[in-house]
């Protein structure tokens, strides 16, 4: 036996638990006691950094190494090494993760074993594989020296005072991807019938002055001043603010169009106890609750965990509410099959 099974042996509570699926796994990422784990940049790498990596090093003494991955590039990096996969533990939103699960590289979370599932709120569990660890919402960001007058509506994007001011995301991204699905609802469409999006983001070209492939690009832009008004995470504006950007956000008064990561054991990891372990720790109340302060300001998927103060006040609620009445969770198993005709029809009909 390896160190590293040794030191992944016991970690839950009750060293006698086995998780399901693990026998054959084998030691093919690292034979020492390192975990090696995804996550995004930014307020992700942050916070996974400061808040989960060290409190689970803590608490198990073991090495735990954060690698920048956006998430497709994780999943794609496990398929292509699926028998020796680079990663234990990788970050994903849900459409990856159900392509990753369809591809069959995902191990599956031993529910039964973990401390903090029951306290996952039921709309963010997954069947078979870990829950959601945090979930951003979706709002307009815009530049207060330069907009006096924000828009609340998603759909006041299209009035004529934006004129050449307005920046989108391309689909190619989740943030672009839950914007366009979002404008589908809000035209009386849905995940399976998005014609009325295709036409309304015809509709937007007299606006719009820019199309960014990623949300980093997308607050690169306004904070340059080439855009003025973008719809933008919460979580991404109150970050880059807080380091000085001049930018605000404001939630639409529509629903609040959400997304979700989750974090998965990688099958063939061999180190899947650890791995496993590492997830818990990231659906504890602990890393939950600090997850959801500045700087990082994620909304929480564990039940007791507060929401962003910051995003409490512009929703006229309190930290303890919960916002289950207010979040859109779009279907990514509908969007999947969609995704990648929409971004070929968006690239050839969506220009400045």
């Amino acid at each position: 036996m390896t160190r590293r099974a040794v030191l992944g042996a016991g970690l839950f509570i009750g060293s006698s638990l086995i998780l399901k699926g693990c026998q054959n796994a084998t030691d093919s990422v690292s034979s020492t006691q390192e975990l090696i784990v995804t996550t995004y940049g930014g307020s992700w790498e942050e916070g996974h950094r400061r808040e989960l990596a060290s409190s689970f090093t803590k608490a198990h003494n073991a090495n735990v190494r954060v690698i920048s991955e956006p998430g497709l590039e994780a999943v794609a990096k496990v398929i292509a090494a699926r028998t020796s996969p680079p990663y234990d533990v990788i970050l994903i939103p849900e459409g990856p993760m159900f392509t990753a699960q369809a591809e069959g590289v995902l191990q599956e979370f031993p529910q039964d074993a973990s401390q903090n599932y029951a306290s996952i709120l039921p709309q963010y569990r997954n069947q078979g594989l870990a829950p959601m660890v945090a979930s951003q919402v979706l709002g307009i960001a815009y530049n207060p020296e330069r907009i006096k007058n924000p828009p609340r509506s998603l759909l006041e994007l299209w009035h004529s005072e934006y004129r050449d001011r307005v920046g989108i995301p391309s689909l190619e991204s989740g943030l672009g991807t839950t914007f366009f699905v979002e404008l589908a609802r809000l035209e009386g469409g849905s995940e399976n019938d998005a014609e009325g999006a295709f036409r309304k983001l015809t509709q937007l070209r007299p606006n719009l002055a820019a199309v960014a492939p990623n949300p980093g690009s997308l607050a690169t832009l306004l904070q340059q001043g080439e855009i003025d008004i973008a719809p933008h995470w919460f979580d991404y504006v109150s970050g880059i603010r807080s380091k000085g950007a001049s930018v605000e956000w404001v939630a639409p008064t529509e629903e609040l169009a959400s997304s979700s990561s989750s974090l998965q054991i990688v099958r063939n990891s061999g180190a899947t106890e650890l791995a496993a372990a590492y997830i818990d720790t990231a659906l504890s109340l602990e890393v939950q609750s600090a997850m959801a302060q500045p700087p990082y300001n994620f909304v929480p998927t564990h039940q007791d965990a507060p929401i962003p103060e910051e995003l409490a006040q512009k929703l006229g609620k309190s930290p303890s509410d919960r916002l289950d009445e207010v979040v859109f969770i779009p279907d990514w198993q509908a969007i999947n099959p969609n995704r990648s005709a929409w971004i070929e029809r968006f690239d050839r009909e969506v220009k400045i």
